[in-house]
């Protein structure tokens, strides 16, 4: 092969016809988790962001015998949003040491240098 030939062309395989696609089934079960996933994300967030908890076992503190169920809810909810909050605050540092690093390599790769 000469350096002013062309590349051969690699050949075409047939996809192989024994390969299952997935039935409907399975995906609407995969839809379903997919949407239940993300609003029980969405759920907890929001609880956690706006401590809402806070107002739903609020009559519980009221009666004398539901102060020992009131306070172990406290605990729970609270431990609960501290470690929601910790991991929103992982992801917003990850995505933007991802851009800042990306960013970085870009001005790399483009920077011309001190060619002579």
């Amino acid at each position: 092969m000469d350096a002013d030939d062309p590349v051969p062309l690699i050949p075409w395989d047939e996809p192989m016809s024994d390969e299952k696609e997935p039935s409907a089934e399975s995906l609407r079960l995969y839809g379903y988790a997919l949407v239940v996933g993300t609003w029980l994300l969405f759920a907890v967030s929001i609880n956690s962001f706006f401590e809402l908890w806070r107002f739903v076992i609020a009559p519980l503190s009221m009666d004398s015998r539901s102060q020992q169920l009131h306070q172990r809810l406290v605990g729970f909810f609270s431990t609960v949003d501290q470690y929601v909050l910790r991991s929103f605050g992982i992801y917003v540092v990850g995505w933007w040491w991802a851009l800042v690093s990306w960013v970085g390599l870009k001005l790399f790769k483009h920077s011309k240098g001190n060619r002579e």
